[in-house]
């Protein structure tokens, strides 16, 4: 009688745990890119976070994180924006300013964290120009 209970216990808790690690995985789009801009100049981005890449998220706080490419090996710390949330439901918009022109990377912290998957989403390097 203790095996089967044993047994029962030990696949309970299988299917449990697959189906909470299930849950936590959001996608992100950009409204447009900072391709084209130049030093100083702001870009506003909407960003659409999607649970499982369809459900818009509301709640969650999503950051924009900028950091120069030749600064990449330097101490130099990155920038980070946080985004609002507009009147559409997963929808937040940030004001990001590269504050001099180079090659930069910027990506795009989620700010999922129910069921701890939060991640950070990278986006190619992108030229800023002089002003």
């Amino acid at each position: 009688m203790r095996r089967p209970l044993l047994l029962l216990a030990f696949v309970s808790a299988l299917v449990l745990a697959g189906t909470a690690a299930a849950g936590g995985w959001a996608t992100v789009r950009l409204s447009s890119s900072p391709k084209g801009l130049s030093a100083g100049e702001p870009w506003i981005v909407d960003i659409t976070v999607l649970q499982h890449g369809r459900t818009p998220l509301a709640g969650v706080k999503p950051t924009v994180r900028i950091r120069k490419l030749a600064a990449a090996r330097s101490t130099a710390s990155p920038s980070v924006f946080v985004a609002r949330p507009t009147a559409r439901t997963g929808v937040y918009r940030a004001r990001v300013v590269f504050p001099s022109a180079g090659t930069w990377r910027y990506q795009v912290y989620d700010g999922f964290t129910q069921y701890g998957g939060a991640r950070t989403h990278t986006f190619a390097p992108v030229q800023i120009a002089r002003r």
